[in-house]
């Protein structure tokens, strides 16, 4: 699946300080510092010149990571999202999983999303994904 996918490049990439608290398809209340990687909106498949029903070649699909520190702490937070861009954004042809990613590229770079109920900053980049079709 894409963000277990997506997940076990950002935990294994060595970057900083990305680290290993890393969540997918959801932002839990606890630990205040952690990563999430959410499935977003993306583009069309793919199609070769035969544009029939299960021609597709490629999926396009988006995500988004979301960094949180701990209250008031902007820089954890945004040094953590700029980390994960740092893995992320330009990520050629790899296979994991089973799954061949194609290309991931960052739409933007990390932006302040906001903050959350209890005051911990939110940094958010969206990542576009071209990857192999899956069942």
């Amino acid at each position: 699946m894409l963000i277990d996918d997506v997940a076990d490049v950002v935990s294994s990439g060595g970057a900083g300080t990305v680290g290993t608290t890393i969540f997918k398809g959801i932002l839990p209340d606890l630990p205040d510092a952690c990563v999430a990687v959410m499935e977003s909106g993306g583009f069309p498949p793919v199609h070769t010149m035969n544009a029939n029903p299960g021609t597709a070649v490629v999926e396009r699909p988006r995500v988004q990571i979301v960094c949180r520190a701990a209250r008031d702490d902007y820089e954890a937070a945004r040094t953590k999202a700029h980390d994960v861009m740092k893995l992320l954004d330009g990520l050629g042809e790899r296979s994991v999983n089973g799954t061949t990613y194609k290309w991931i590229a960052a739409v933007q770079s990390p932006f302040l999303m906001g903050r959350d109920e209890n005051g911990r900053v939110l940094i958010s980049t969206n990542y576009d994904v071209v990857k192999a079709l899956t069942a």
